[in-house]
């Protein structure tokens, strides 16, 4: 990617106008360049930063040259702001030859101040307008990073998408997402973080946690890692809600369950009833750092499994290492495994379960077949 191509897209990222395909080229690019990555989180730092600090608050005249200043030279980069007053002037002498922040400015710029235009626009009511939705893919195999619009910064796990309507920010922040994700969300308390997911909605202001929510699987998980979320069900939107603390996990089953009624004056007529889902909450481990988590270790790109069973794990291996794994013996279904991957290959991975567990495997290019030996 020509240099001029990351700055246009880091510019519309940092306007909220960037599209799904726009984000999906720009985290693409993030992560083969993680000096690309650092310098956009220091752009970021610029644009919204100031919306939780105390500095700026109900300041229109805040000095963002000021701030930036202050960011850059609490940053890795050797930048020399010396040479001109004026930030729209300024050229960043970086490690990296190709940075400099001129053509930053100029590609910003060249969008007709769209920054500007994020923060301070006026709201316009149209009628018949079409809401186009934003959708980001995180293949399977792969780990995806991205920031949306309003700064809340979200890690998307293998095989997992996330899709929001560009009317995203306006009255609300809704997502919807079918797979894995790590939310960071930034603090507004005006606009509401609504994440949907299968069955369940779960809503935050400025707090971090994890939705795992694959259509395949059985159950749905959320993880609150700092802050609280309220979870309420999509059928029973005003029924009781579910509020969840810092360490405590959520877990929605989505099977069917029947109930069994009777009729008040005779207990020999029965009924029953078919409802969806059962909650129940878990507690999760304070002392172990989120990169030994296994509902967080993914984003430290570790795959950890703690007594999981072998179709557990291999439904999580399908994903991690994108390959189709299949049992010639229902037997190899009940293995149970505690360990974790983290630079290994599928052939290595699956030599390291063969130490604890008597099992044959046959590969052919990504489909992989297990036999009990």
């Amino acid at each position: 990617m020509e240099d001029n191509r990351i700055w246009f897209l880091i510019a519309r990222q940092l306007s909220g106008e960037i599209s799904a395909a726009e984000s999906n080229e720009l985290q693409e690019s993030l992560q083969k360049h993680p000096d690309n990555q650092h310098l956009f989180d220091i752009l970021h730092s610029y644009f919204f930063l100031h919306h939780d600090s105390k500095e700026g608050d109900g300041d229109a005249s805040f000095d963002y040259e000021t701030r930036f200043r202050r960011i850059i030279e609490n940053s890795e980069y050797n930048i020399d702001l010396s040479s001109s007053p004026q930030i729209r002037t300024g050229i960043i002498r970086s490690q990296f030859k190709w940075v400099q922040y001129a053509a930053i400015v100029a590609c910003i710029v060249s969008l007709a101040g769209v920054s500007f235009y994020y923060f301070h626009r006026p709201k316009i009511e149209v009628e018949n307008i079409v809401e186009k939705s934003n959708e980001i893919i995180s293949k399977s195999g792969a780990r995806t990073k991205l920031m949306l619009p309003d700064g809340s910064q979200v890690w998307l796990n293998s095989g997992s998408k996330l899709s929001y309507s560009n009317t995203y920010n306006k009255n609300t922040r809704e997502v919807e997402l079918e797979g894995e994700a790590y939310f960071d969300v930034a603090k507004d308390l005006s606009h509401p973080f609504i994440v949907h997911a299968s069955s369940l909605n779960i809503k935050a202001v400025g707090t971090a946690f994890v939705i795992k929510s694959y259509p395949q699987d059985e159950t749905v998980e959320a993880t609150l890692l700092r802050g609280i979320i309220e979870i309420s069900r999509k059928d029973y939107p005003d029924g009781s809600k579910v509020i969840l603390k810092p360490n405590e996990k959520l877990i929605f089953s989505k099977q069917l369950e029947t109930e069994v009624h009777h009729h008040v004056n005779d207990t020999s007529d029965k009924y029953s009833t078919t409802t969806v889902g059962k909650i129940s909450i878990a507690a999760v481990s304070k002392t172990i750092p989120d990169s030994n988590k296994v509902e967080t270790s993914w984003v430290y790109n570790r795959l950890v499994f703690d007594g999981d069973s072998f179709q557990e794990l291999a439904e999580k291996m399908e994903r991690w290492y994108n390959v189709k794994i299949t049992f010639s013996n229902n037997e190899l279904l009940h293995y149970r495994f505690k360990g974790a991957f983290e630079n290994e290959t599928i052939k290595e991975a699956l030599n390291a379960l063969q130490l604890t567990a008597n099992f044959s495997y046959k590969i052919n290019n990504n489909e992989i077949n297990l036999y009990k030996k």
